[in-house]
C-alpha cells in the first residue's frame, strides 16, 4: 500500500509539472519568440521611420461634421453618401461580412460602378474574420468594382501575420468621408438578432476628406497589398457567388425602403480645426503614429477626459500616460465592456488582472452591462449589446473618433487612424450626451465609492464565459501584446 501511495504521489507530481509546462511554459516560450522577432523588426526601422504626407494632415478651413451614434442611422448615411458619388468611392475595412448590410452596401457600390464611378475596396486578409473571398470578387469585378487584400501573409510568418490594417473608412469624391469604429456587417448597424455593437462614426465634409483619400491611395499602392487572383486556391471558394449581388429578399427590399426614408438622428456642426492621423503601412513600431497623437491629446487636456473603447488593456507605456495625466489633476473616465457585453473574454481577463495599478486618484473605469440601449429609436434587434466605439472627449470642446482600441495591438501591431476636431463644443456635447447614456447602463469597476472591481466585471456573464476568462487569466498578462 505504501509503494502504491508513493507511486500515485509521484505520478501526481509529474502530471502537475506537465500541466505547468503546457499552460505556462509553452505560452512563455511563444511570447519570448514573438518578442524576439518583433525586436529584430523594430531595430530594422529604428531611427529611420518612413514618412509620407498622407499619414498626417491638419486643416483650419471649415468642415461640416456629424456624429453617427446610431448604427441604423450610420448605414442610411453610408448609402446616401455612396449614392451621391460622381467620380470616386474608396472603402477600407478590417471586416467585410457577407450578410444583409454588406449586400445593401455592395449593390449600391455596383450600381455606381456601372454609372462610371471608380469604386475600390481594400479589405484586411485576417483569416479568423476574412469573408470577402476571391469568388465574390469575380462578380464584383464583373460589375466594375476593384478589390484588393491587405497582408496575405500566412501564419508561418509569425510577426508579419500579426500586422493588420484595422482602418475603417468610406470616402467619396475626395470631399466627404465617414470614419470610425464600424466595419461592414449587420452587428455594426443594429441589424443582428444575436449581438449588436454600440459604435460611433464621424461624418466629415471638407478638405480633410482629401487627406483621408490620400491615405487610402498610400495603402492601396503598398507592398502589403495583393490582388485576389494572386491568392492560393484553398481560399478561392465561397458558398454562393451571388450572395452579394443576387436578388434581394422581400425583407431586404423592405429594409432598403426604410433606410431611404429614414430621418437622420444626428445634428451637423462646423469644425474649424480638423486633424487626421494614420499609421504608415507595414509592421514595426516606428510606423505607428496614432498612439503618439492620442498621447499628445491626453497631455493637452486641462480638466477632463472621457474615453470609450471595447478593450482596455494598458501596458507600462499606457499606464505611464494615464498616471501623468491624472497626476496633473485631470479627471479620466474609461468606458469599456464587461464580460457579459463582449466575447473577448481574454481582454477582460487581462483587465481584471491589472486593476491594482489602475487604482489611482482621478481615474474611473466603467463596464457596459450588455443590455440594449435604453433610448433606441427602433426596436433592438438583439437582447445583448457591447461597446465597440473608439472615441474620446477632451475638456468639453475637443473630440477624437477613430479605429484605435486601448490595447497593445492597436499601439504596436495594427494600422489605425483617427480624426480630431478641436474647438467644437456642440460636437463635444453630442458625444458626451451619448456617452452618458451608455454610462447609465454600465457598472463602476474602479474609482467610485460603488466600484465593484473584478466581481463587477464578470457579474451577469454566463458560467462558460466566466470559466474561459478564469482559464486564460494565468497567461493573459504574458500574451497581452497580442490583444
Amino acid at each position: 500500500m505504501a509503494n502504491t501511495a508513493g507511486k500515485l504521489k509521484r505520478i501526481g507530481k509529474w502530471i502537475g509539472i506537465a500541466l505547468v509546462v503546457v499552460f505556462l511554459g509553452i505560452p512563455v516560450i511563444f511570447a519570448l519568440t514573438f518578442l524576439g522577432i518583433q525586436e529584430a523588426t523594430e531595430r530594422q526601422w529604428l531611427g529611420k521611420a518612413p514618412h509620407h504626407e498622407a499619414i498626417a494632415a491638419r486643416s483650419t478651413q471649415p468642415h461640416q461634421v456629424a456624429l453617427l451614434d446610431v448604427g441604423f442611422d450610420s448605414l442610411a448615411e453610408r448609402l446616401r453618401l455612396i449614392e451621391s458619388a460622381k467620380e470616386s468611392i474608396e472603402l477600407e475595412f478590417f471586416i467585410y461580412e457577407i450578410d444583409t448590410a454588406s449586400r445593401l452596401i455592395t449593390q449600391a457600390l455596383a450600381r455606381k460602378a456601372q454609372e462610371g464611378v471608380r469604386v475600390r475596396i481594400l479589405v484586411d486578409f485576417a483569416m479568423p474574420v476574412f469573408k470577402l473571398a476571391p469568388a465574390y470578387v469575380k462578380t464584383l469585378e464583373a460589375a466594375g468594382v476593384e478589390v484588393r487584400y491587405y497582408n496575405t501573409a500566412g501564419i508561418q510568418r509569425i510577426f508579419a501575420a500579426q500586422h493588420r490594417t484595422h482602418r475603417k473608412l468610406l470616402a467619396v469624391d475626395r470631399k466627404r468621408a465617414i470614419v470610425g469604429g464600424r466595419n461592414i456587417g449587420d452587428d455594426y448597424f443594429d441589424l443582428s438578432h444575436h449581438y449588436n455593437f454600440l459604435d460611433s462614426d464621424l461624418m466629415i465634409e471638407g478638405p480633410i476628406a482629401d487627406a483621408i483619400t490620400n491615405s487610402f491611395e498610400l495603402y492601396w499602392a503598398s507592398e502589403w497589398v495583393s490582388k485576389p487572383s494572386e491568392i492560393n486556391a484553398e481560399v478561392q471558394q465561397a458558398p454562393l457567388v451571388d450572395d452579394l449581388l443576387g436578388t434581394l429578399s422581400t425583407k431586404e427590399m423592405a429594409l432598403t425602403t426604410e433606410l431611404r426614408q429614414h430621418a437622420s438622428e444626428h445634428t451637423t456642426s462646423t469644425c474649424n480645426d480638423m486633424q487626421f492621423v494614420t499609421d504608415y503601412p507595414g509592421s514595426g513600431v516606428e510606423r505607428r503614429k496614432v498612439f503618439l497623437a492620442i498621447s499628445e491629446l491626453a497631455h493637452e487636456a486641462k480638466r477632463e477626459i472621457t474615453v470609450e473603447s471595447p478593450y482596455l488593456v494598458l501596458r507600462d507605456d499606457g499606464i505611464a500616460v494615464v498616471k501623468s495625466v491624472v497626476g496633473k489633476g485631470v479627471h479620466v473616465r474609461f468606458l469599456t465592456n464587461s464580460l457579459n457585453s463582449t466575447d473577448a473574454f481574454y481582454t477582460v481577463a487581462s483587465l481584471a488582472s491589472s486593476l491594482a495599478p489602475l487604482r489611482m486618484p482621478n481615474l474611473e473605469i466603467w463596464a457596459y452591462e450588455g443590455q440594449p440601449p435604453a433610448h433606441a429609436s427602433r426596436t433592438p434587434a438583439s437582447s445583448r449589446w457591447g461597446v465597440h466605439a473608439k472615441r474620446a472627449v477632451f475638456d468639453d470642446d475637443t473630440v477624437a473618433v477613430g479605429t484605435y482600441n486601448i490595447d497593445p495591438r492597436s499601439a504596436n501591431l495594427n494600422s489605425e487612424l483617427i480624426v480630431i476636431c478641436r474647438g467644437n463644443p456642440a460636437l463635444a456635447l453630442d458625444m458626451k450626451t451619448s456617452m452618458r447614456s451608455r454610462l447609465a447602463q454600465s457598472k463602476p469597476i474602479v474609482g467610485t465609492p460603488q466600484a465593484g472591481g473584478e466581481q463587477a466585471l464578470i457579474q451577469g456573464a454566463d458560467g462558460d464565459a466566466v470559466f474561459r476568462m478564469r482559464a486564460i487569466a494565468p497567461i493573459a498578462r504574458f500574451l497581452d501584446f497580442l490583444m
